[in-house]
C-alpha cells in the first residue's frame, strides 16, 4: 500500500512538472492530454475540446489588444459630450447612445411596446438558441465553421448584421427630426416633412397576411428541405422557424413602410388597449 501511495505521489509530481514544461514550450501539448484522450473512442474524441490552451490564451491576447486600441483611441479623441440638458429646450436632433440606436431606429417603424421590448427580446433569445437548435449533432459541438454549422452560422450572422445595420443607419443616416439624410446632404438644414398619407391594412387583410406568412414559413421549408425537417425534428423545427419568421418580419415591415407607405399591417383594439403592428 505504501509503495502504491509513493508511486502515486511521484506520478503526480511528474504530471505537474510536465504541465509546467508544456506551458513553457518544452513539451508538445498532446503530451498532457495523451493519457486521458487516447482512452476515448473516436466519437468521444470529436466531442472533446481542448479549450484551455487553444482558446483561452487567444481570447486573452485578443482582449489585451482591443483594450490597448481603445485606450490609445481615447487619448486622441474626445467623447462627444455636450452642455447640461435644459428641460425647457429639447433639441430636434437628439439621439440615443450608439448601443440603443437600433432600438431608436425601430421606433420609426413599430410601436414602442414592440420596438423597445418584444422584438429585441425575441431577437436576442433567438440568437442565443440558434446554436442549440442546429441539427448537426455529430460535428456541431465545438465547431463554428460554415461547413460544420450550415444552419446556425447564416441565421446568426443575418440577425447579428441586421441589428448593426439599424445602428449604422440611425447613427450616420439620420438627421434632425429623424429624417433620412444621405452622406452628402447637409444635416444642419431641416428637411420638409413629406406629405405622404400612410395606409393600414384592413383588419381582415392583416389577419390574412399573418396567417399566410407564418403558414408559408412553416410549410414551405418542410417541402423544399425535407432532410432539414427530418433531422431537426418537429419541436425544434417549429421553434426555429417561429423565431426566424419573427426576425424576418423586421426587414419586411421596413420594406412595406418605405415602398408602399404601410404604417400598420394589423391594428387591433382589445378593451382599452390598441395593439398595432
Amino acid at each position: 500500500m505504501a509503495e502504491i501511495e509513493e508511486g502515486s505521489r511521484e506520478k503526480g509530481k511528474k504530471g505537474a512538472w510536465e504541465d509546467k514544461d508544456v506551458w513553457l514550450g518544452r513539451l508538445p501539448s498532446s503530451h498532457v492530454f495523451k493519457e486521458g484522450f487516447e482512452t476515448l473512442n473516436k466519437k468521444e474524441q470529436d466531442y472533446t475540446v481542448k479549450h484551455l490552451r487553444d482558446s483561452v490564451g487567444i481570447e486573452f491576447i485578443a482582449g489585451l489588444v482591443f483594450t490597448f486600441i481603445i485606450m490609445t483611441w481615447s487619448l486622441f479623441m474626445d467623447a462627444p459630450l455636450k452642455e447640461l440638458a435644459n428641460p425647457a429646450d429639447t433639441p430636434i436632433d437628439e439621439r440615443a447612445p450608439w448601443y440603443f440606436i437600433g432600438l431608436q431606429e425601430l421606433l420609426i417603424f413599430f410601436d414602442p411596446w414592440l420596438a423597445g421590448v418584444i422584438l429585441p427580446s425575441i431577437l436576442l433569445v433567438g440568437l442565443i438558441l440558434v446554436p442549440f437548435i442546429d441539427p448537426n449533432k455529430e460535428t456541431g459541438i465545438g465547431r463554428y465553421t460554415l461547413r460544420d454549422r450550415p444552419v446556425a452560422v447564416p441565421v446568426f450572422c443575418f440577425g447579428f448584421l441586421m441589428w448593426y445595420v439599424l445602428v449604422i443607419i440611425g447613427q450616420f443616416f439620420r438627421g434632425p427630426a429623424r429624417m433620412f439624410y444621405w452622406p452628402w446632404e447637409d444635416k444642419t438644414v431641416l428637411k420638409e416633412l413629406p406629405l405622404v398619407e400612410m395606409v393600414n391594412f384592413h383588419i381582415a387583410g392583416g389577419f390574412a397576411f399573418f396567417i399566410l406568412y407564418f403558414g408559408a414559413c412553416m410549410v414551405v421549408p418542410q417541402i423544399i428541405f425535407k432532410n432539414f425537417y427530418k433531422t431537426l425534428g418537429v419541436v425544434r423545427y417549429y421553434i426555429f422557424m417561429s423565431l426566424f419568421a419573427v426576425m424576418l418580419l423586421i426587414p419586411i415591415k421596413i420594406f412595406l413602410r418605405y415602398v408602399f407607405d404601410v404604417k400598420y399591417i394589423l391594428s387591433l383594439q382589445i378593451f382599452n388597449t390598441v395593439l398595432n403592428f
